[in-house]
């Protein structure tokens, strides 16, 4: 359906009710009957990963590279040890293929809709009309840092929100290592539902767990960790001394940001969850640069004094310096209009029905292996016109007749697709690698086994585990939705063994592989580069990390109470 919705069995909120959790219990204390689960077919099981890790942290091969070895490797242990015949070997990497589309559509239309936006100074206009907002220090920081590398995290994501922010705050006049850290740090909550919800796309597909509920839990824990990286970005810059001149306004723009994509999660709109918090938190970083301009201080930091204590009166340079000045609702037009598309998609019956006609569906038989797994199979289906890739794709379109029509070309449509390709390929490689690396272990019931054993090994206090998880996936692969991918399904199994709620525990490792893109050398490398810090990567990573691990622990330390409480 449009924006993915799905409730599954068990309460009108998706969430598994009694019955189902009973039959998930039920039907995986038969499994190990059927399957021998010896140790060393469950270490064995752990080698695709362990080369995967291999390949990405000691060999320092590129994604693609390690992810290509991995599969080959799990093709080869999935015939040999696991006695997957080649029939169920071929079904489960075609049905990874077509799983794929479903975070590959998005990956390419946002990609488009973004360099749009840029070749025509949409972008870099934004961020000057933010910075003449205001002189403070920590108010620039949440607005540009937090705010706006959010609100870039919803419509783009793979590093955008850090290449467009860190030089902008370089500009201003904060340190090399304030305006690498602070976006690394700012947008990292926004990502799982970022990007069109590309990362919570690939972790339904490869859960198949229900849609609803799995974006509320995944929504409920990234508010708290919305507020938390509010602060976080404010002690990038000065330590605990915003806490007491701005706690109101830190903890105001974080909680608005939460909230705003809970509630649209809870309207499963998660395809624009992190979209319309960023936005919705630009407005309100604006508001309250604006009044505490006007109005001076007010109660508990929710306008800081004004003047602020060290003005700064530098403004960014546009690299589109040689174009007409743009105002900020212009500037904004691409997004409005993507705003335009989807609620016409959503709220407008003949569109949707029109839009939601078109079903594609590919069927797969899933095939047992010799070992006695069952196998996996089923449906897939695919809404070409109605899809969230589809939306951006239209919106991009729009964007262009409408600046045409003000006078507004978007200039060298060679470079503009020679960007996409080389932000896409790389990408779109690695994740059909790895969604079918993913598959054939589960297929094989290597994922299983995997589950299996890690529960033996930590038992009840698997939710602790979750998260870090979920970090761990996003550090190796430099990507959230990679980070799903491998530890999904994996993260689903082991919470039904353990009798635990598995859409929570999915959630739980979304959530970590959110918190996780702090400290991705990937995107970290990214803005060493963009303020001429290249080659120290490491002091970076020291920095963000201080703030990652302890938010990581807290989401394991909630998980582990909640699972135990249910």
């Amino acid at each position: 359906s449009l924006a993915g919705r799905g409730v599954g069995p068990g309460d009108p909120a998706g969430h598994p009710g009694p019955a189902e959790r009973g039959a998930h219990r039920r039907a995986f204390s038969r499994t190990p009957l059927m399957m021998p689960a010896d140790p060393w077919r469950i270490g064995l099981a752990a080698v695709p990963l362990a080369a995967l890790l291999a390949g990405l942290l000691v060999l320092r091969w590129s994604a693609v590279r390690a992810a290509a070895v991995a599969l080959a490797v799990t093709s080869l242990l999935a015939g040999a040890v696991y006695r997957t015949p080649p029939a169920g070997l071929v079904a489960a990497l075609a049905r990874a293929a077509v799983t794929s589309l479903h975070v590959l559509y998005i990956i390419w239309a946002a990609l488009l809709l973004y360099e749009i936006a840029d070749r025509v100074g949409a972008i870099a206009s934004i961020g000057e009309e933010v910075f003449g907002l205001t002189e403070d220090h920590v108010l620039q920081l949440l607005i540009v840092g937090f705010a706006f590398s959010s609100f870039l995290q919803g419509v783009a994501g793979f590093g955008v929100p850090v290449a467009v922010t860190a030089p902008l705050l370089l500009g201003l006049g904060f340190a090399p290592l304030e305006a690498a850290a602070a976006p690394l740090v700012g947008h990292a909550w926004a990502v799982t539902m970022g990007d069109m919800a590309s990362s919570f796309q690939a972790l339904r597909a490869v859960t198949g767990l229900p849609a609803r509920a799995l974006g509320v839990w995944t929504a409920a824990l990234l508010g708290g960790v919305a507020v938390a990286t509010g602060f976080a970005v404010a002690h990038v810059h000065a330590g605990p001394r915003p806490f007491r001149r701005a706690l109101g306004a830190i903890a105001i723009l974080g909680a608005v940001m939460g909230v705003v994509q809970l509630l649209l999660a809870l309207a499963q709109h998660w395809v624009v969850a992190s979209f319309g918090a960023g936005m919705v938190g630009l407005v309100v970083g604006v508001a309250v640069a604006r009044l505490a301009r006007r109005r001076g201080p007010a109660w508990l930091g929710t306008l800081p004094a004004w003047p602020p204590p060290y003005p700064r009166d530098e403004r960014p340079r546009s690299v589109h310096a040689g174009r007409a000045a743009m105002g900020f609702h212009e500037a904004f037009l691409p997004y409005y209009t993507l705003i335009g598309v989807v609620g016409t998609a959503t709220f407008v019956p003949p569109v949707r029905r029109t839009l939601e006609s078109v079903i594609l569906t590919a069927h797969f038989v899933a095939v047992p292996t010799g070992l006695g797994w069952p196998g996996e199979g089923g449906e897939v289906h695919f809404p070409p016109l109605a899809h969230p890739g589809a939306l951006l794709l239209y919106a991009s379109g729009l964007t262009v007749v409408l600046y045409r029509l003000r006078g507004r070309t978007v200039a060298g449509w060679r470079r503009l697709w020679a960007a996409v390709v080389r932000q896409g390929a790389p990408t779109s490689a690695a994740v059909l690698l790895l969604v079918g690396m993913a598959t054939l272990m589960g297929a094989s019931g290597m994922t299983f086994l995997l589950a299996q054993g890690l529960v033996t090994l930590v038992g009840p206090a698997f939710p602790l585990l979750s998260p870090l998880l979920g970090l761990l996936g996003t550090v190796i692969t430099g990507s959230n939705t990679n980070s799903n991918v491998l530890f999904g399904s994996l993260q689903r199994d082991a919470a039904r063994l353990l009798g635990m709620d598995p859409v929570l525990m999915a959630a739980l490792q979304t959530a970590g592989g959110s918190v996780g893109s702090m400290v991705a050398p990937a995107k970290v490398v990214l803005a060493t580069a963009a303020v001429g810090l290249s080659g120290q990567e490491g002091r970076v990573m020291r920095l963000t990390a201080r703030y990652a691990l302890p938010m990581t622990v807290a989401l394991g330390l909630v998980g582990w109470a909640l699972q135990v409480a249910r």
